[in-house]
């Protein structure tokens, strides 16, 4: 069992696929594959796009994904994030409704963190997640890194910043 501790702040990665893992970084796909790139459509004030139709739709999963906790131990996962060294392997542990093994998961940011597996995680208080094995390079950039898991009806949930790459 893991816990959850909930701190005051704010939270919510890209890579792309290899063998018994994925690799995450640059805004590419890890942990099941692909986070399917967006469609950038510019326009100006008052401007029409002839041809493109943006729809805006509630979302299609339930629950919806929300990570709302993440840990870099493998035990406890914190609202406001948790910090990831250089040069080591951490157990990434994700608490939050609607989270599970068929998502795919990245790390915004360089390629220079390989994202596993995604397994599922049962906490104390009976909350439901997902874990992974990070491996972070040893020369790996360092700073804050979003985590972005996509479900199977393309919902997305981000930890913004929820990981941090120090020495």
């Amino acid at each position: 069992m893991v816990s959850i501790a909930m701190w005051t702040a704010c939270g919510g990665g890209g890579g792309s696929s290899n063998p018994g893992g994925n690799t995450g970084g640059g805004g590419g796909g890890t942990g099941g594959g692909q986070v399917n790139a967006p469609t950038v459509v510019s326009v100006s004030a008052g401007q029409t796009v002839p041809g493109v139709n943006i729809t805006v739709v509630g979302p299609a999963s339930s629950p919806t994904p929300n990570a709302t906790a993440v840990g870099a131990d493998g035990r406890h996962a914190f609202s406001s994030g948790d910090v990831m060294h250089q040069n080591s392997t951490a157990t990434i542990i994700v608490a939050g409704k609607g989270l599970n093994t068929s998502m795919k998961a990245s790390l915004s940011g360089p390629a220079d963190i390989t994202i596993g597996a995604l397994q599922p995680v049962t906490f104390t208080d009976k909350t439901t997640g997902i874990s992974f094995t990070a491996t972070v390079s040893s020369n790996a950039a360092l700073g804050a890194r979003t985590l972005i898991l996509q479900d199977t009806k393309n919902d997305i949930t981000t930890f913004t910043g929820g990981l941090e790459v120090v020495p």
